[in-house]
């Protein structure tokens, strides 16, 4: 336990990179001079580069070790997230080293939570994972709060680098979470799972159809969720301008609509989960976070106030299906293609995921309205919807249904 917790704690640094630039985008799309086009253009690289570095991470973390690829990736992603913040000072300069970024950081996503899983029992799987994702949410909210609050008071490069040095501290807290561990083999219950013959293509015979259903459910689960995550710090800076607050204020308001509030999210969900049916609580996320996508788009014509708990109760119920997907699918895929299941997953969730924010920017350039701009992202809830629905179906209708659906005909 002791070294779950201590994951968990590196996880908080290291994803505060994940947020910098959406944190920092109110104060940077007047400094570099950026439409909206841009600003998502410059995330939606990001979130491919992100994709990318995920899907290799996971099939790496098969063939060599959770452990040796995470280490790796925290200690890279650590000094690509300085580079960015001393030399990006412009739209031009800022794409190359947010791939960087993403390229390095996004690859501890995946080896964090295969190592979550060799430290967890199945009873209490689904809590696991929203304790990691939930570390992630926190961090994620610390470097809105601190990217905005520094690029505000004291320039963009300034809110860059006090989410470097929270990467910095993160990897030193990662690397001390798995002292002692032998980085020169697999994880225990992983075991030596990929030999080197092994194609990348067998990925795609450990799917059966529930965990078809899984992996459509979590690539609609992140296009919703990452044009979240680019636009609506925006939204709510948009809707709390006219109160004038103090830049720290607004960094902490946003940070916690946002990222607080998925942070509860993901370990209040996964706790339930590991009681309710796991297809029950997916159909109830889904329907919740489409609808609350909708809701946020048109919040704004209503004032402040409403702005920000629309956002946060979105929030909840967008975040809220991420563990309980990871659980539910480290529980139907076999162990010994887990991580290259996990990087197809990676691979399409943000490959999908990463062209969100590039839309909702072009549908918000071309109308104006925030309503028309989050529709694009309710699309996605609405699969993911249909794709739990169908879930329920397929484990009602299996002769060998897992445990973790807990069927009601249990």
């Amino acid at each position: 336990m002791s070294r779950l917790i201590l994951l968990c704690v590196g996880r908080i640094g290291t994803c505060m990179g994940t947020m910098a630039f959406a944190g920092a985008l109110p104060v940077l799309s007047r400094e570099w001079a950026m439409d909206a086009a841009t600003a998502g253009a410059i995330q939606t690289t990001f979130n491919l580069a992100n994709a990318l570095a995920l899907f290799v991470a996971a099939y790496l973390s098969d063939r060599f070790g959770a452990c040796r690829i995470y280490l790796f990736c925290i200690w890279s992603g650590a000094l690509a997230l300085a580079l960015f913040a001393l030399f990006a000072h412009s739209a031009v300069s800022a794409l190359p080293l947010i791939t960087l970024v993403g390229l390095t950081q996004g690859g501890a996503y995946a080896p964090a939570l295969m190592l979550a899983t060799d430290l967890s029992s199945t009873s209490a799987r689904g809590r696991t994972m929203g304790m990691v994702l939930a570390s992630g949410s926190l961090g994620y909210m610390l470097s809105i709060v601190f990217a905005l609050w520094g690029a505000t008071k004291f320039g963009a490069m300034a809110g860059l680098a006090i989410c470097a040095v929270g990467g910095l501290i993160g990897a030193i807290v990662g690397h001390i979470s798995l002292a002692g561990r032998k980085v020169d083999s697999l994880p225990p219950t992983l075991g030596v799972l990929a030999s080197s013959n092994v194609r990348l293509d067998s990925w795609y015979s450990a799917l059966g159809p529930a965990s078809f259903c899984l992996l459509i459910g979590y690539v609609a689960h992140c296009w919703e969720l990452l044009g979240n995550f680019a636009w609506t710090p925006s939204l709510l800076a948009t809707a709390l301008k006219p109160l004038q607050l103090g830049a720290i204020t607004t960094g902490l308001i946003i940070g916690a609509s946002i990222h607080l509030s998925g942070m509860v999210a993901t370990f209040v969900f996964g706790v339930l989960s590991d009681a309710w049916p796991r297809t029950r609580v997916l159909i109830l996320v889904a329907a919740a976070g489409a609808l609350c996508s909708l809701l946020t788009g048109m919040s704004i014509q209503w004032g402040p106030a409403w702005t920000v708990a629309v956002a946060a109760i979105g929030s909840f119920f967008i975040f809220g299906d991420s563990g309980v997907l990871t659980a539910a699918m480290t529980e139907e895929v076999p162990l010994g293609r887990l991580g290259r299941v996990m990087g197809i997953r990676s691979l399409l969730g943000f490959g999908a995921g990463a062209l969100a924010p590039i839309s909702f920017g072009a549908i918000f350039d071309s109308t104006q309205k925030w309503e028309w701009a989050y529709s694009v992202l309710a699309f996605g809830g609405g699969i993911a919807l249909i794709s739990a629905i169908t879930l329920r179906f397929v484990a009602a209708g299996s002769s060998s249904r897992a445990a973790l659906f807990k069927t009601d005909a249990h």
